[in-house]
């Protein structure tokens, strides 16, 4: 299953990158929002990279063809963004190049780009949250929804915190380490409750 997450990972960790660095991202920003927030059937339609085929069984339906569909489940969509997000990745990788952090690894980037849409993919699957919700009310709903403590919440709001000291550094923590120790205690949450993409 990395075929189904590297791409994601890889793609939107690098955008996060570009942004982290401030970085201009107009020409690429509308993409990019609509793959964080998991609008997948827009991100296919809009970036054009092509759909692999698929094989579907659904209320005793079978379908096989190669065709992206608005209603289609969070884990197909992401399979199907897999071509449009490697020629998203090229095209701001054309633009940008390789961008050395040299306070973050690019482990990290994956990391907070699949807690992102981890919990989106969770929420929106038991049909708690609109589209393109705020990441905090994602949370908390989706918090409500499993049970998890005022601990757990917390730890799932600091993972946020980190990805908002990426694209917008306000001292969310004191040190990149710090923020990195919290992203890496909030992921391993969201895997230890079963809440990851795969």
């Amino acid at each position: 299953m990395k075929e189904l997450i590297i791409p994601f990972a890889t793609t939107v960790g690098y955008m996060l990158k570009v942004l982290k660095m401030n970085l201009i991202i107009d020409e690429f920003n509308k993409e990019f929002k609509m793959i964080r927030h998991g609008d997948y059937f827009e991100f296919i339609n809009s970036v054009k990279g092509g759909v692999p085929h698929t094989v579907v069984y659904s209320e005793g339906v079978i379908k096989s063809d190669n065709i992206a569909r608005k209603d289609d489940s969070d884990f197909l969509g992401l399979f199907n963004a897999n071509p449009s997000l490697l020629k998203f990745h090229k095209k701001c990788y054309d633009k940008y190049g390789q961008i050395i952090d040299p306070d973050i690894p690019n482990s990290i980037y994956g990391i907070a780009a699949l807690f992102e849409i981890s919990i989106r993919m969770h929420a929106n699957n038991n049909n708690l949250i609109e589209p393109r919700e705020n990441l905090v009310d994602v949370i908390n709903k989706l918090s409500e929804f499993k049970s998890l403590s005022e601990n757990e919440t917390s730890v799932l709001h600091q993972g946020r915190r980190f990805i908002n000291m990426i694209k917008h550094f306000k001292n969310q923590f004191p040190t990149w380490n710090e923020g990195i120790e919290a992203m890496e205690i909030a992921y391993g949450l969201l895997k230890e409750k079963r809440l990851t993409i795969i």
